[in-house]
């Protein structure tokens, strides 16, 4: 069982662990519910150092993750050096979700899912041929945190001295005391994400916890966070069979770029379910992924994620149903039904950056 840089720290804190993707992450430091509200009010601090990561350079640098990724690279400019993109395979579906930044030109940060980082590694090797490019796997080299929350951007700014970032945009990047300091998130909230060596990542969180407005918050209260952004989860929400169109991640696909894996079955694709929000206000029995949904006793789709959400005061749920369906159905829950409201995500107020 691997653990981050962070670990004797995360001790020090008094967390309760969990294994995750063979690490041995924060769950939670005390109470998940208490994790998420201060989020959402203030600025939490997450430990993501178990996420790959992955440095692409040369000079094909940018047409290998055009062929590669299902966004395009080369809208990277100006100030925005961050985008969320797909890793697809030849049959339109999700290989994994990732962030693509770009440090300088001809080089790359790619960040994935630690679930998925030996598939993913082995499938961008095999995809590098004919390209000039080169491929370091800098996990094990770096750590990872995020801090998220609607003073984040505040406090980040005081302790960096880099004043831009108080008021930055979404997908910002910034260089600072050997840091990669990135205006990216999994809440919804406005945040950063910080990459540097194991070293400079636990000094700097030190530093961070010396605000009031900021406390550690461990996986437990992301899963919750991110479910009610209506953020897919890999695994849960999207897998190896899940096509970005029924996924509503179309955004994120830029057809008209050019070849890229995955874009001639994409073509032929029609979609019969998409990826939609349920919402169940009060407390009950939590549905587990693959629980049926139906309407009117007749199966029409099915539950991928479903986390109580102590801000709606309900459960929040994400499953695939056809696009027609609207209003009230029901939900199975251990033996249970429940009826549940098809509702658009977010599910909360999030802000607009």
């Amino acid at each position: 069982m691997k653990r981050t840089p962070l670990y004797a720290l995360h001790v020090e804190y008094g967390a309760k662990f969990t294994r995750f993707a063979g690490y041995e992450m924060p769950l939670h430091y005390g109470s998940i519910i208490e994790e998420t509200l201060w989020t959402r009010r203030n600025a939490s601090l997450f430990d993501v150092s178990h996420m790959a990561r992955f440095l692409v350079s040369g000079a094909d640098a940018e047409d290998f993750l055009n062929y590669s990724f299902s966004n395009d690279v080369r809208r990277l400019r100006g100030k925005r050096k961050a985008q969320y993109t797909l890793l697809l395979n030849e049959r339109g579906g999700i290989h994994d979700d990732a962030y693509v930044y770009l440090l300088r030109e001809g080089e790359y940060l790619v960040v994935l899912n630690a679930a998925n980082r030996e598939k993913d590694w082995n499938v961008l090797n095999r995809r590098r041929e004919g390209f000039s490019v080169i491929l370091q796997d800098i996990t094990d080299k770096t750590a990872q945190v995020a801090l998220q929350g609607p003073k984040a951007l505040e406090v980040m700014a005081s302790l960096s001295g880099i004043g831009e970032l108080e008021n930055a945009g979404r997908n910002r990047l910034f260089l600072w005391d050997e840091l990669i300091i990135t205006t990216t998130g999994y809440t919804g909230e406005k945040g950063v994400e910080i990459y540097g060596d194991g070293e400079k990542i636990l000094e700097i969180s030190r530093e961070i916890l010396k605000g009031e407005d900021v406390r550690w918050a461990g996986l437990g209260a992301r899963d919750i966070l991110r479910a009610e952004a209506g953020y897919p989860l890999y695994g849960k929400d999207i897998d190896e069979d899940t096509d970005p169109f029924s996924a509503n991640l179309k955004w994120f696909v830029k057809m008209e770029k050019g070849e890229f894996v995955g874009k001639e079955a994409l073509m032929e694709m029609t979609t019969t379910r998409i990826r939609r929000g349920l919402v169940r206000r009060g407390r009950g029995l939590t549905p587990s992924k693959g629980a049926p949904i139906a309407v009117g006793g007749e199966r029409v789709g099915y539950i991928t994620t479903a986390v109580f959400s102590p801000h709606v005061e309900g459960i929040v749920a994400m499953g695939y149903l056809p696009p027609d369906v609207e209003g009230e159905v029901e939900v199975e829950a251990r033996g249970r039904t429940y009826v549940y409201t098809t509702s658009d995500y977010p599910f909360v107020p999030l802000p607009k950056w």
